[in-house]
């Protein structure tokens, strides 16, 4: 029998064990599984857009450019962007974007001036919102401008935690970080982004605890500017009674509503089959960016939809466990305005096509086609990635208590000193 010292040495086990029983804990680390659920969910969404944007734009594509496949190889170069984008965040420190808030403001400003010079910007359907690079692809700041608008004011509370606390400076915040953006915004017009980037500021400021009084103030504000913008614009009213009657001109301004909603019910609960819609060609406007929400409730049906319904309220719920997890502030506020970009445009673009909600023409996040909005939401939720995992939080809080205790034992012990003194 070989002797015991002669025995090779053994490998020390990196596995983690329980106390009580001495078995490897196999539980995952802080944010490993939201992380997980994020990157699952925004696959499977990717994948599904890909499927229905080629079935509702195959048809336009054939017709106008002799390839089904013209508008879904776009949509390919795009994702391919929006997933190394997404990556290369993922593991960026998420403190980085801190100090990047005013000059990423900056930049994005700019681009939102640049696209209403002639010569710069180019219009399509009456709205000046794209600038048109290489390839003939276009690129929208505005896009940017609601991830921009969430960076700058997550960094600006941070900077000052209680700015949010006085009416001075609360309207000082808001006039920083969502005035500016939004003016130039509906300049183009484009009233639905708009919406987004509001919906998304306020919820920084909800996750900041800012007190009810001025969130409200703030939602009267928008609504009754939100109401003079529509009455200003002919179409804008138009859309709005659309909404409440749009079977009172289906052939007029109702046109885009009511077939969105023959859409819907032409699937019923199966749908009429992948591939087969009837709508897409040339019945259904905008079927492959701001309507694809009808085209897939007319091939796959209510399961689609449910599905569909189901991955966004999946995603949700990862993202917004990031942001509860999440101890540090601008970490925490950074995650809350991601999420609500993308559960915000999500619940306007499905609201429409189901007639929830007024035509703005936002498209379906992660879904339909449009490459600067795919890239900017696979960018957030590559931040949201870094935000789920990164350790930067809970060093913090540690130290800040460490801090508080030895400064605490410190004044004890100098107050006991004092005492023996005066003794």
């Amino acid at each position: 029998a070989r002797r015991e010292e002669d025995a090779p040495p053994r490998r020390r086990s990196t596995a983690k064990t329980s106390p009580a029983r001495g078995k490897p804990s196999l539980l995952p680390g802080p944010g490993v599984a939201e992380r997980r659920a994020v990157i699952l969910i925004t696959f499977l969404l990717v994948v599904y857009g890909l499927v229905m944007a080629y079935s509702a734009s195959s048809a336009e594509a054939y017709f106008q450019y002799d390839s089904s496949f013209y508008f879904v190889k776009r949509q390919l170069l795009w994702v391919l962007i929006g997933v190394v984008a997404m990556w290369v965040l993922s593991r960026v420190d998420y403190a980085w974007w801190r100090r990047a808030a005013v000059p990423l403001a900056v930049l994005v400003l700019v681009g939102l001036t640049a696209v209403l010079v002639p010569g710069i910007g180019t219009s399509i359907n009456g709205a000046r919102r794209w600038i048109v690079v290489g390839g003939g692809q276009g690129l929208q700041p505005s896009e940017l401008a609601k991830l921009a608008a969430v960076v700058l004011v997550a960094a600006l509370i941070v900077r000052r935690p209680r700015e949010i606390e006085s009416p001075a400076g609360f309207m000082r915040l808001v006039g920083i970080g969502i005035v500016p953006a939004s003016v130039l915004i509906m300049l183009e017009p484009d009233l639905g982004t708009t919406l987004v980037l509001v919906v998304a500021v306020v919820a920084v400021l909800i996750a900041a605890g800012t007190r009810l009084r001025y969130l409200f103030a703030l939602v009267a504000a928008g609504c009754l500017t939100v109401l003079a913008l529509i009455a200003v614009e002919p179409y804008r009213l138009e859309r709005l009674v659309t909404f409440f009657d749009p079977w009172k001109d289906p052939q007029g301004s109702g046109f885009q509503a009511t077939q969105s909603l023959i859409s819907i019910a032409s699937g019923r609960i199966f749908g009429v089959g992948l591939g087969n819609s009837v709508q897409k060609f040339g019945f259904l406007p905008e079927q492959g960016t701001d309507m694809i929400t009808g085209i897939i409730g007319e091939e796959l049906g209510l399961i689609g939809l449910v599905v569909l319904l189901a991955l966004y309220v999946t995603l949700a719920w990862a993202c917004f466990r990031i942001a509860l997890n999440c101890k540090e502030m601008f970490g925490k506020l950074l995650a809350a305005g991601i999420t609500a970009i993308i559960v915000g445009q999500a619940c306007i673009n499905v609201g429409a096509a189901l007639g929830l909600l007024p035509l703005t023409g936002v498209p379906l996040p992660l879904v339909s086609l449009g490459g600067t909005s795919l890239v900017v939401v696979l960018a957030g939720l590559g931040i949201l990635l870094n935000i789920a995992t990164n350790r930067r939080s809970y060093i913090v809080v540690s130290a800040q208590r460490k801090d508080r205790a030895a400064r605490g034992g410190g004044d004890r012990r100098s107050s006991a000193a004092g005492a023996r003194r005066r003794g």
